[in-house]
């Protein structure tokens, strides 16, 4: 007969006792786990005592959250916090740390690793050349289209500039235009 009982509990879904519980079950999952309970007295017996235990540590964190008290500002305060601390990582100092970091995190693992590693050098090797082609490639790409652009606009502009008077005019304005706004933008941003 206790061979019989081990089989059943064998057959058992402790997993998924846990998942019901949360609520984290299909309805076929549930409706299937629901159908074994009515069988099952070991597994009615569990799903009992786990529904419990979370609605006795639900009561005891009402009670606690009902005695902690938050300052009206909490939410302002945390946000503050959270900003100030992001902002390290925009510092020099914190960049040039993390580098370091991820460089002796990857000695320790080809130290780690040993002999085993050496096969994998070659191919890493050819990743960073293929990455470095890559990246070669869209830079000069990127001041290629950046010469000609720059050689379109000087022989645009230098027949519109020096082609009429109103012209001219028109350039310096939008000139003096974008300097004074571009001051006032600096002016703004040392402010804060």
């Amino acid at each position: 007969m206790s061979i019989r009982t081990d089989n059943i509990e064998d057959r058992c879904p402790r997993e998924e006792i846990f998942a019901y519980i949360d609520r984290e079950l299909s309805p076929i999952e549930e409706f299937d786990l629901e159908s074994h309970l009515t069988s099952c007295k070991t597994c009615t017996s569990e799903v009992n005592a786990q529904k419990k235990v979370s609605n006795s540590l639900e009561i005891i964190l009402e009670e606690e959250m009902k005695n902690i008290k938050l300052p009206e500002n909490f939410s302002k305060v945390v946000a503050a916090k959270a900003e100030s601390n992001v902002s390290g990582m925009r510092q020099r100092k914190e960049i040039v740390r993390s580098i370091a970091i991820c460089w002796v995190l990857l000695f320790f693992l080809v130290v780690g690793f040993g002999s085993r590693v050496s096969p994998i050098i070659p191919e890493f090797q050819e990743f960073t050349h293929q990455i470095g082609s890559v990246a070669g490639f869209a830079f000069h790409l990127g001041y290629e289209a950046l010469v000609a652009l720059a050689v379109i606009l000087r022989s645009l502009t230098h027949k519109l500039v020096f082609g009429s008077v109103v012209s001219l005019v028109l350039v310096v304005t939008l000139f003096a235009g974008a300097f004074l706004s571009l001051s006032r933008l600096v002016s703004r941003y040392s402010r804060l």
